[in-house]
């Protein structure tokens, strides 16, 4: 884990008590979102608020017309003029996906990261998806992902979980098997 991302969840965790205390947890992952997703999209605005060369308050300046068109919150505002003071802006999309992570947990809802070698048909994920929400006891949303030199099966990861039943795993296992029968 980059310290970057520690920092970021660190944010996210403030502001997700803030959202919660208020109970309008989703309501900031949701105007969050649609702030980085701005900031992103705009070359000029990445430019401005992610160098810490244009002064604070120019910085603030521009984060609040944004705030003010787009009808954010008093919690978020106060919250990016934060990481502006703190030159913590940069960590906006870290933040965000550290915030979401917080909100589905709390909504009793994970991601798992799913690779096949090939794609898989819906009932096939269906099927992964139940067999993966029993597993780990909470509703899961299967990101799918198709990497060819995971040779078959699939590789499951969930949160810190990690479940890899592909074949190149399992070739990998019984050649380490066979090494170690012939010495």
């Amino acid at each position: 884990m980059t310290r970057g991302g520690r920092i970021a969840r660190r944010y996210a965790r403030a502001l997700f008590s803030v959202g919660r205390e208020a109970g309008e947890v989703r309501r900031l992952l949701e105007e969050l979102d649609v702030l980085t997703e701005e900031i992103l999209e705009s070359d000029e605005l990445r430019r401005v608020l992610f160098a810490p060369i244009h002064p604070r308050a120019e910085r603030k300046g521009v984060l609040s017309s944004i705030g003010e068109r787009l009808g954010l919150s008093p919690e978020l505002r106060a919250f990016v003029a934060l990481l502006v003071d703190e030159n913590r802006t940069t960590l906006l999309p870290a933040i965000r996906d550290a915030l979401q992570v917080l909100v589905d947990r709390m909504e009793g809802r994970v991601v798992a990261e799913v690779t096949s070698a090939r794609p898989r048909e819906a009932a096939e994920v269906e099927r992964l998806t139940e067999a993966l929400s029993r597993r780990v006891g909470a509703r899961v949303t299967v990101s799918l992902k198709v990497d060819a030199e995971t040779l078959g099966g699939v590789v499951a990861r969930v949160g810190d979980l990690l479940l890899d039943g592909s074949v190149r795993t399992q070739l990998a296992s019984l050649a380490g098997s066979l090494r170690r029968g012939s010495e």
